[in-house]
């Protein structure tokens, strides 16, 4: 039953004829703050004007990572930029050097000079986005900047999250991009010092969270430990303001790497609910918010989630 749910909220979501796309490769050059930053673009086939998805990936993560987010995003009419973020990408965790090193570099590389620069990298790309005109096959005059958005996954939810307007204390305001309409923000976190609402009861535009039950819980006896951390991932969800553009997928048994977007963690039965009913419902969230399709309300009132999962709106 919830396979057939998810096969037909998958036909819901999607465009009658799911559109084939172009993937073009590159390294754009950021000279003032000197850094170069490997992006992979899928661009919608034809000659429309379409809407479009960044997607900054996790720890580690790199220009590849998210690929089915971005290729079935891409098949229901939207391009999809996935960045990689020098600094946090997977030189983090390359081979060599003492065990103490290695932590330090991922103690390093999750730091704040560090979620810093990838919100600047994400600025950066929207520059260049409304500078150039082509990136190989790509016409990048497609892209309707009027209709951007942005996802990310774990370390990559932050920065959609400080992005979206969450306050961080001092001058947060200033992490905000207002080019961007609609967010999603896969295994966020929250601040456990900070009260949810204080954090992010400014974001006044459309925000999907997505977590699991087991989303970086630890394997801890004490049910308080399990519980404290679940929170930061739920708490962002709570802090929300209730304006009808708000939502949360809480899936059951559902771990860190489950939200990554990438096919080698969707290999048993429960990772590929997961997986499957993940895409459909980011899918059908964009088409309601970028692409302007209220038929996407379907999905998005009725999700493809299994018995013991939680699906929230407000």
């Amino acid at each position: 039953m919830i396979a057939r749910l998810v096969v037909a909220a998958l036909l819901l979501c999607a465009p009658a004829r799911a559109a084939t796309a172009t993937i073009c490769d590159a390294v754009w050059r950021d000279g003032p703050r000197g850094r170069d930053l490997p992006v992979r673009i899928r661009l919608p086939d034809g000659a429309a004007r379409v809407p479009a998805v960044i997607f900054s990936p996790g720890l580690g993560g790199t220009h590849t990572g998210g690929e089915v987010w971005a290729a079935g995003w891409a098949a229901a009419g939207m391009a999809v930029i996935q960045m990689e973020h020098p600094g946090s990408d997977a030189a983090v965790y390359a081979p060599g050097g003492t065990p103490e090193e290695r932590r330090a570099r991922v103690v390093a590389a999750a730091s704040i000079p560090q979620l810093l620069a990838r919100i600047g990298d994400v600025g950066f790309l929207l520059d260049e986005l409304g500078r150039r005109r082509h990136e190989g096959a790509c016409d990048l005059t497609r892209i309707d900047m009027d209709r951007l958005g942005l996802a990310g996954h774990s370390m990559g939810a932050w920065v959609v999250q400080a992005m979206a307007g969450q306050r961080f204390g001092g001058n947060s305001a200033r992490l905000q991009d207002m080019r961007l309409r609609a967010f999603i923000a896969m295994s966020p976190t929250a601040n456990s010092a900070i009260p949810p609402d204080v954090q992010f009861g400014s974001i006044h535009r459309p925000f999907l969270v997505l977590t699991g039950t087991r989303d970086g819980v630890p394997d801890s006896k004490d049910p308080a430990v399990r519980a404290a951390a679940l929170a930061q991932r739920t708490g962002v969800f709570a802090g929300l303001p209730a304006d009808g553009r708000k939502a949360q997928a809480l899936f059951a048994g559902g771990d860190h790497m489950m939200f990554a977007g990438n096919r080698r963690r969707a290999e048993d039965r429960l990772g590929r609910a997961v997986q499957a009913a993940s895409l459909a419902i980011t899918t059908a969230w964009w088409r309601r918010w970028l692409l302007g399709d209220e038929g996407a309300d379907g999905v998005l009132d009725r999700p493809p989630v299994a018995p013991g999962d939680q699906w929230q709106r407000k």
